[in-house]
């Protein structure tokens, strides 16, 4: 009798789409019971990847995330049968550094996404754009990186050159600007909102989204409380550092934070 994996749990995804996206995992959890061979996903976004891992887990089959980069927000899931050593090659990640020919100009995130989804790619095959002291470096599947490094030449206005990158990527450095801000009171949602200016409602919308982790755990509740040294990231937006609160003259809670602005896409 063949093996199938419990697929109760598609119904935590609404939206049709993710729901297929869900299900496709779930196929591959099926195709290493059946063939006892390690089968790897597409990147998955935050809120994919701490689903697909934890129902992969009560399948008994062991899962590792692979971005190709130290701390990657989309990652690849390899699956394999139960007692299986998995390495970071196993996911068949390309790193492709891109900068352009011309050594005045300067190529931006929105060029690069854009001139791959031009080509007819989907983001599920690409994972992290990060920013480089010289150019971009992107993950992508192994499969597709041959047919980048041939035809892709052009990003926006401005003609590239493409390579792999073996090292570890020269990237622009992580610097944060301190700074303060007041809120009513220290819920999560209050202090993402006041930290990257936006409003609550939309700092709601990012937690249901997955978007939000605090001290690398995911954030499921708005009222959420933080506290001193939280490392608080939202997926596309940057990260947030909390050092100390203290409370002002009209009752209001002030937090010294250091802000770093997202450099991944």
């Amino acid at each position: 009798m063949n093996y199938s994996t419990d697929r109760s749990g598609l119904g935590f995804w609404s939206v049709k789409e993710v729901r297929l996206e869900a299900a496709h995992i779930l196929d591959l959890a099926d195709a290493v019971h059946h063939m006892e061979s390690t089968q790897v996903t597409p990147f998955l976004s935050f809120a994919m990847r701490d689903w697909a891992e934890a129902v992969l887990r009560k399948e008994h089959l062991v899962v590792m995330a692979e971005g190709g980069f130290s701390e990657s927000e989309r990652v690849r899931l390899i699956i394999a049968p139960w007692g299986s050593t998995l390495h970071s090659k196993d996911a068949n990640i390309s790193l492709l550094w891109v900068r352009p020919t011309d050594p005045r100009a300067q190529l931006e995130h929105r060029q690069i996404l854009g001139s791959l989804m031009g080509l007819g790619f989907k983001r599920e095959v690409l994972g992290d754009i990060q920013a480089g002291v010289k150019g971009y470096y992107i993950a992508t599947t192994a499969e597709i990186a041959p047919f980048l490094l041939d035809h892709w030449t052009q990003a926006g206005r401005e003609n590239i050159k493409v390579s792999c990158y073996e090292d570890k990527p020269d990237l622009c450095p992580d610097s944060g600007e301190e700074c303060r801000i007041t809120v009513n009171s220290s819920r999560i949602d209050a202090v993402i909102a006041n930290s990257f200016g936006v409003s609550r409602s939309i700092a709601q919308e990012w937690i249901t989204q997955g978007k939000l982790r605090k001290d690398g755990l995911v954030v499921s509740k708005a009222d959420t409380e933080v506290q001193a040294d939280d490392l608080i990231s939202c997926r596309g937006q940057g990260r947030i550092k909390l050092l100390k609160c203290t409370q002002t003259r009209k009752d209001r809670t002030a937090w010294q934070i250091v802000l770093y602005r997202s450099q991944r896409h």
